[in-house]
């Protein structure tokens, strides 16, 4: 068993990358740092801040896409239920002249469901984009499942498998359009307060644009902290 699940996610992450250079897919670097803490047994919040790096373009000012500082808090409405909320700021372009802005506010549901004994996670967003460009709306439903690579439990030290695929629509008074997001990754936790993901990220994008669709291909390193 622990055989096939690593075959499994070397076999698609070979798969994803070597059809991103097939595709000359945009390719994207995305490191991030966050840290949470607990108010009560229900309300908790998290800070965190990440980047978008273009792999193509790390020879010059134009590799950073933008940086994105957020802000958001949960509630545990039930063990199974969460409500939640944020605020996130994107600074596009930052090294270029005439950079541009996103003051980006949310609102969401997280539940859990069980297949068995295994414990699937959904997410229900709604956002409100505004853009120095322009004011959108985007709707997204994230479905996710990790599972620990050695026994049924996740313990200290331990490697656990992450597979996510979410969906959104953005629109606004003038157009609509669409976007897949699909990832695989690794996880390391070291302990109840510190874990390191590294994950591979496939976006569909511009899927109703008349242009056709886009391909973005994303490596994401991602260091959570606990309070």
């Amino acid at each position: 068993m622990k055989f096939l699940k690593f075959g499994l996610l070397f076999l698609i992450t070979g798969m994803l990358t070597n059809a991103a250079f097939a595709q000359s897919a945009d390719l994207i670097w995305s490191p991030e740092i966050s840290y949470s803490w607990k108010q009560s047994d229900r309300l908790g919040f998290s800070a965190k801040v990440s980047m978008f790096n273009s792999l193509r373009d790390l020879d010059n000012r134009s590799a950073v896409r933008y940086i994105e500082p957020q802000m958001t808090f949960s509630y545990s409405s039930s063990p199974r239920v969460k409500l939640g909320g944020g605020y996130y700021y994107r600074n596009s372009t930052p090294f270029l002249p005439g950079n541009q802005y996103e003051h980006r506010f949310l609102e969401q549901i997280g539940f859990v469901s069980y297949i068995g004994d295994k414990r699937i996670a959904h997410r229900l967003r709604a956002e409100q984009r505004v853009r120095s460009s322009s004011y959108q709306n985007r709707i997204r439903y994230r479905l996710s499942y990790d599972f620990p690579l050695n026994g049924e439990e996740l313990d200290n030290g331990e490697k656990y498998l992450i597979l996510k695929n979410e969906i959104m629509t953005a629109f606004n008074k003038d157009a609509a359009d669409a976007e897949n997001r699909a990832d695989i990754g690794l996880g390391w936790y070291f302990n109840d307060k510190r874990k390191f993901e590294l994950g591979l990220q496939y976006r569909t994008q511009d899927i109703f644009s008349d242009s056709g669709i886009s391909h973005l291909f994303l490596l994401r390193t991602s260091y959570y902290m606990n309070q």
